[in-house]
């Protein structure tokens, strides 16, 4: 990837990489709301100004993707890469039958040490542990696991139920491990372990939304 978080750019996913397709503005109207592609190519016009990639995906997802603005991910390489995981923002459009085209593309994040990009957020969290129950606040998130911060410190390895309450009122529940603590600055890092049926999609979907939002400055 070579343009910084927000910007279009030029270069892209490498042709055959498989990506991830969800719907900016919720489920869509039959099926599933997350979808898969694999990557047919990416062009862009001059200093990036259009891009343009085409992606193949089964008819049922361009059908229920056509027109849409998508969120677009890739994964992470093999641990210890530079390949980074990315998250584009995206209009799709029918091509053919088995193949979509996403214009407008933008990237929203990219990460390259971790497999799931984090946005910077401050919601409220309860944790469980077996002290008894802790309220914190998060500092950032990801689809994978959060940073938080609280004067009730778990100590590290500790095994933490997890409650999140989201912007849009929703509650996530996840069970969780802390695996580094900061005495300094009253931070824990937690990664999740076990998530509650959905529990992943509501994140991801949370994450890509405030990422989008932040992108857009408001």
């Amino acid at each position: 990837m070579n343009s910084a978080q927000g910007g279009l750019l030029t270069g892209g996913p490498a042709v055959d990489t498989t990506v991830t397709l969800m719907p900016a503005t919720g489920a869509v109207d039959h099926g599933p709301s997350v979808h898969t592609g694999t990557v047919l190519s990416w062009t862009a016009g001059a200093a990036g100004l259009v891009v343009t990639s085409h992606v193949a995906a089964p008819p049922d997802t361009v059908q229920a993707l056509d027109g849409q603005r998508v969120w677009v991910s890739t994964e992470a390489g093999e641990p210890g890469a530079v390949v980074p995981h990315a998250v584009f923002q995206a209009v799709a459009q029918a091509h053919r039958a088995d193949e979509l085209a996403l214009t407008g593309v933008m990237l929203l994040a990219s990460e390259t040490r971790r497999g799931a990009v984090r946005v910077p957020a401050s919601l409220p969290v309860h944790l469980t542990t077996p002290e008894g129950v802790a309220d914190a606040r998060t500092v950032d998130l990801s689809r994978s696991g959060l940073r938080l911060e609280t004067e009730d410190l778990p100590a590290e390895h500790t095994e933490v139920d997890v409650a999140l309450e989201l912007d849009n009122g929703q509650e996530v529940h996840a069970r969780g491990e802390v695996v580094r603590v900061d005495d300094a600055s009253r931070e824990a890092v937690v990664r999740f372990v076990e998530l509650d049926e959905g529990a992943a999609e509501v994140l991801e979907r949370s994450v890509l939304s405030e990422l989008a939002k932040q992108n857009r400055g408001s």
